[in-house]
């Protein structure tokens, strides 16, 4: 039976098949949680659903979530007469959609593993409210509607054709002069500073600095529920590295939050096993030339001999 309520349309979103849904009471336009995920890109049933639940569950995106039956499927009995399947769905107005599509988090990884996602949700983050709202605000025929942005449609196309591509060549480019910058990189002040606090480490445990630092990786990840890891992937996709070229500590290094926890870990360590006191740490500095004592010149007196 048809829901008289509703007001239910497909539209193709350049190559996506969407429902529109016009609740007619309110006026408020909708479209399938679903059917959106699914067209970004994400397939896996799981993935969809966390996404679609914390959507859900959001303070503010839940306002415009509605869940309605809709037709699914279009069937014809014996008689001639026109059945639908019905199914309850999830679905979003049109006002809310930029919001939750704006809260998808592309990871690096997913970058890496996915490239098409970032390029689609970008689309769907531009476009898919509006086209929604054509559908029965401008009283336009799915038609019409692809017609308008049909020239959009193909220059996008060709866009994300070339796209690899050249992401490929500024990637190689980019790859090229980060490893030759990281070939002939200088250590930082902050590791020249940090380096003989290991060492004495070193020699208390009597380890190697791969089992040491094999040790500070566990000890961050436990204590601050991070995933070294990870920063270590993300830290290479985001320099064009291969995982090989770098090291965690590169990594950490360059992360702020996780160097600063580490020269804690480190300072604290030392003082707990009674290598440097908490004077010593605060004005810790590396021995230079110039923290010689002065010396009196000595003044050598040469009498002219005649």
């Amino acid at each position: 039976m048809k829901n008289t309520a509703l007001e239910t349309t497909y539209f193709d979103f350049y190559g996506d098949k969407l429902i529109a849904v016009q609740d007619n009471a309110t006026g408020e336009i909708y479209t399938s949680i679903n059917a959106v995920l699914k067209g970004i890109g994400f397939k896996d049933r799981n993935q969809i659903r966390k996404r679609r639940d914390k959507w859900i569950n959001d303070s503010v995106i839940s306002k415009g979530i509605t869940k309605f039956t809709l037709p699914t499927q279009k069937m014809v009995a014996k008689n001639d007469t026109t059945l639908f399947d019905e199914k309850d769905t999830y679905c979003i107005s049109q006002r809310k959609l930029p919001i939750a599509l704006a809260k998808i988090n592309i990871t690096p990884k997913m970058k890496q593993t996915q490239p098409e996602l970032a390029t689609k949700l970008e689309l769907y983050q531009d476009k898919c409210a509006d086209v929604l709202a054509s559908v029965f605000i401008d009283k336009k025929s799915t038609n019409a509607i692809n017609a308008e942005f049909l020239a959009e449609s193909i220059s996008n196309a060709i866009a994300i054709a070339l796209q690899p591509i050249t992401e490929r060549l500024e990637k190689i480019e980019q790859t090229q002069t980060n490893r030759y910058l990281s070939s002939r990189r200088y250590p930082s002040a902050w590791y020249k500073k940090i380096a003989p606090k290991y060492k004495m480490l070193m020699e208390y445990f009597d380890c190697t600095r791969s089992e040491l630092y094999s040790n500070i990786y566990k000890e961050l990840e436990d204590t601050y529920d991070v995933d070294i890891n990870q920063i270590h992937e993300d830290y290479c996709y985001e320099n064009n590295f291969l995982k090989d070229e770098c090291y965690p500590m590169d990594a950490i290094e360059h992360h702020t939050q996780l160097r600063d926890a580490l020269t804690l870990l480190i300072d604290s360590s030392l003082i707990k096993y009674g290598l440097q006191t908490e004077e010593q740490i605060k004005n810790f500095k590396r021995a230079t030339l110039f923290d010689r004592p002065v010396i009196k010149q000595r003044i050598t007196y040469i009498e002219d001999k005649i």
